[in-house]
């Protein structure tokens, strides 16, 4: 199994004058993006960076992001994905944890990591050295020519962050292993990379490992382009795939959703060049999938399942099953390189059509959550990756999600954590109990909302209580909608505890 930097080498000498990275920032050549990433190498060993080394990088969408991930893997150190939607305070937690030594920092991004540098400086922690876009960050670009590769494939390649069911954020430790599995699956069962003239466009953003490690490292292993929008807007998309020949793309459901109401998908520049449709992190009804099929007849759909420490991928419905109503609903079957399996409490395989929690194993999988061993431990038991969401599986292999062990809401494709905005909820002084619910949402497939009781004698509105949480959380962590209770309003289980389930039904959020 090979490394990042074994693959910066080969395109370097295989495909010179080939793109790599095409953005809003700049156009580079495989040849330049090896060149490149040799020189911010060098400039970061010099800075003190060793093998294993956290790497902090705060970017958007763009070349310098790339560039970024491929500098940091050439020196042997570890790219960390910060995320540039999170609070000044959710940031400075990342950044303690994961106690990077460097931080590479995004012009745009500087009033944000300020803020969060603030914090933790105000608690006295080792600041990290911040390197800025621009001149800083092309001073540290250092010498010419190939450097020696010191990472091995079981080498930590990247940490990124997801959450977990107690709301607390986890940073994903992948190996360049993962990596390298995670890209044979999409090559070899997805097609990504595989066509001539390849140029697949990232409109996700490149802290989710969906758009890394799932778009950008495989194109990049194939000497394909990747041409890196700077946002998801339906003018960007309609331009992007003409201008630049795009053939395939990755976007969540509600993002097709949206080009599919306008019209856009179905746009001439769109039908002549885009061959291949890719998408998951939310659901996918045959409705959606027929339109797709008469707006765009001469494209590939293809729906894929996962999750940040499988590395991220597990199932995937193909073209051909996509029209298939005896499939429908189905998230597909398991990628090449990936063992899924339904378990019960004890670990045990249940049959076919039974209810179990979705196990996986493989090349892919974390190498376990950064500085968290009880937490990696919990997940990893058995040998298997547990990612707490239930499914069935038929006779055939194909998998059916049904709910999830976690409490976890998606909307727009992002991960909410309920148990995180309930803690920030009871922080607030009025607040006596608070509970977060995901209800089901057209157009965002969940939308975040919050049952708040208050305490006695106090009088708090949703308004207030919404910008106490915009002063801990990410804006779209916010619920949409607050409900007040009393305290006896609230459905329990008979030890005590709250049933949310019931309580959705109690207020009609269930449907």
């Amino acid at each position: 199994m090979r490394t990042i930097g074994d693959w910066i080498r080969l395109n370097s000498r295989r495909n010179p004058a080939r793109e790599a990275f095409v953005g809003v920032d700049g156009r580079v050549t495989f040849g330049e993006a090896a060149e490149r990433a040799w020189q911010l190498a060098r400039g970061l060993r010099d800075a003190g960076i060793v093998h294993g080394s956290g790497v902090g990088v705060l970017a958007g969408n763009s070349v310098f992001n790339a560039e970024a991930f491929f500098g940091v893997a050439a020196a042997g150190g570890v790219y960390i994905a910060y995320n540039w939607r999170w609070a000044p305070a959710e940031l400075a937690a990342g950044i303690q944890e994961t106690e990077a030594k460097v931080i590479l920092a995004e012009e745009a991004h500087l009033p944000l990591l300020e803020e969060a540098l603030e914090i933790l400086a105000e608690g006295d922690k080792e600041l990290p050295l911040v390197v800025r876009q621009g001149r800083e960050i092309e001073a540290l670009r250092v010498g010419t020519g190939p450097i020696d590769d010191v990472a091995t494939p079981e080498s930590a390649l990247c940490i990124i962050y997801t959450g977990g069911s107690t709301g607390t954020p986890k940073g994903v430790v992948l190996s360049h292993r993962s990596a390298m599995a995670n890209a044979i699956n999409e090559m070899y069962d997805c097609g990504v990379g595989s066509r001539d003239n390849e140029r697949g466009l990232i409109v996700t953003p490149l802290f989710h490992s969906a758009a890394l490690l799932c778009w950008l490292v495989p194109h990049f292993i194939a000497g394909a382009t990747s041409v890196i929008a700077e946002k998801f807007t339906d003018e960007s998309v309609v331009d992007l795939v003409g201008r630049e020949s795009i053939t395939n793309t990755f976007m969540i459901p509600n993002m097709m959703r949206k080009l599919m109401d306008t019209g856009v998908l179905g746009d001439p520049a769109i039908r002549k060049n885009l061959k291949a449709v890719h998408t998951g992190a939310g659901l996918l009804r045959m409705p959606d999938k027929q339109l797709f099929t008469e707006m765009l007849p001469g494209a590939e759909l293809y729906f894929r399942y996962g999750l940040t420490e499988a590395g991220p991928m597990v199932t995937r419905l193909k073209p051909s099953d996509m029209l298939d109503p005896a499939v429908d609903g189905s998230i597909g079957t398991e990628y090449f390189l990936v063992e899924a399996q339904l378990q019960d409490p004890s670990g045990q395989e249940v049959a076919p059509g039974e209810l179990g929690e979705i196990c996986v194993r493989g090349p892919s999988v974390m190498t376990g959550y950064y500085g968290r061993p009880d937490a990696t431990a919990e997940a990893m038991l058995g040998g298997w990756l547990h990612t707490g969401d239930l499914a069935t599986r038929d006779e055939r292999g194909y998998f059916y999600f049904r709910d999830r062990l976690k409490e976890m809401i998606k909307t727009g494709g992002e991960n909410v954590y309920s148990a995180e905005i309930e803690q920030i909820l009871h922080m607030h002084p009025s607040v006596l109990e608070a509970v977060v619910v995901g209800v089901p949402d057209p157009k965002w497939d969940e939308e975040v909302r919050a049952v708040v009781v208050l305490r006695s004698g106090v009088s708090v509105d949703a308004a207030e209580l919404s910008t106490f949480l915009r002063q801990h959380l990410a804006g779209y962590k916010i619920p949409k909608k607050m409900v007040f209770m009393r305290p006896e309003e609230l459905p329990r289980s008979a030890a005590g505890k709250l049933v949310k389930s019931q309580l959705k039904v109690n207020l009609g959020w269930n449907a």
